[in-house]
């Protein structure tokens, strides 16, 4: 891992090294223990690919200091990234916890010092991440190159389109009323590498699982059954509702997990998430 000597990359590297440690302590913008609330949440780089069309994704999630506290921040002064339009598809809702591979970002290809930043300020303090091209940073999030895993397919009908790895854009739109249930139902699937050396070395887990998440919306979602772990990785049919607490735009993340767990384990691979706009009336 490089380090330039910047203020900015160096907070930016401790962070990387507490998240990875899974502890909310590296450095001096860093805290020692996590706390229940107050605590203040980081924004965290995953990484980038490069697309077929020579274009490039930038990968990024968030570290939640907090045990128990929600975090909002809107789009705007404390939540931000530059160079660019302020809001470039960044979650304004933090659920306590690592939360990884939560957006992405297309850029052009060809420059290979083309840098974003992300600024999040919350509970009064701030902490920035850049997110650069690095060729130690590249990822490999649609196949584990050791073992040829893949991530699960999501499917929003039995025959509709598929959605593997990172979320890439909007892949449902739905309609619901305050106070109302509104399902939630997805397909999801997962094919084994005929090895089957996924997670030979890990402790075992579900072959399968489906969480839902907040990422945006004005109110509080509370999900019937947000989530569902399945012994099986055949093509499953999970169904879940979720009901608004207020009006407005939503946007929801439907994450399909391998064995590997939450994360890929660290490896960024292999998992999928799909991003569901709800659109909620009184």
């Amino acid at each position: 891992m490089r380090v330039d000597g910047s203020a900015e990359w160096t907070t930016a590297v401790a962070v990387v090294l507490a998240l990875a440690a899974g502890a909310g302590a590296a450095g001096a913008q860093v805290p020692g223990t996590l706390q229940e609330f107050g605590a203040p949440v980081y924004p965290a780089y995953e990484g980038w690919y490069e697309n077929p069309d020579g274009s490039i994704t930038l990968l990024a999630g968030y570290f939640n200091a907090n045990t128990e506290e929600i975090v909002d921040v809107p789009v705007g002064a404390g939540n931000y990234i530059e160079p660019g339009p302020a809001d470039q598809g960044q979650p304004t809702r933090f659920a306590p916890g690592r939360s990884w591979g939560v957006f992405t970002i297309r850029i052009p290809g060809g420059d290979a010092d083309a840098r974003l930043t992300w600024h999040l300020t919350a509970n009064g303090e701030t902490a920035s991440i850049p997110m650069h091209l690095d060729p130690l940073w590249v990822i490999e999030p649609f196949e584990d190159a050791a073992n040829g895993n893949k991530p699960p397919v999501v499917r929003f009908a039995p025959d509709g389109e598929e959605f593997t790895g990172p979320p890439i854009g909007i892949a449902r739109e739905l309609t619901a009323a305050v106070g109302v249930p509104l399902e939630l139902a997805v397909w999801t699937s997962d094919e084994k590498p005929t090895d089957n050396l996924v997670a030979a070395s890990r402790r075992p887990r579900p072959a399968l699982i489906l969480r839902w998440h907040v990422v945006r919306g004005p109110g509080a979602v509370e999900f019937s059954a947000p989530v569902q772990e399945f012994a099986d990785s055949s093509d499953q049919n999970p169904t879940t509702t979720a009901t608004f607490a207020a009006a407005g735009g939503y946007v929801l993340r439907a994450e399909a997990l391998d064995e590997t767990g939450v994360g890929g384990s660290g490896f960024q691979c292999c998992w999928t998430s799909a991003l569901v706009a709800v659109r909620v009336s009184e």
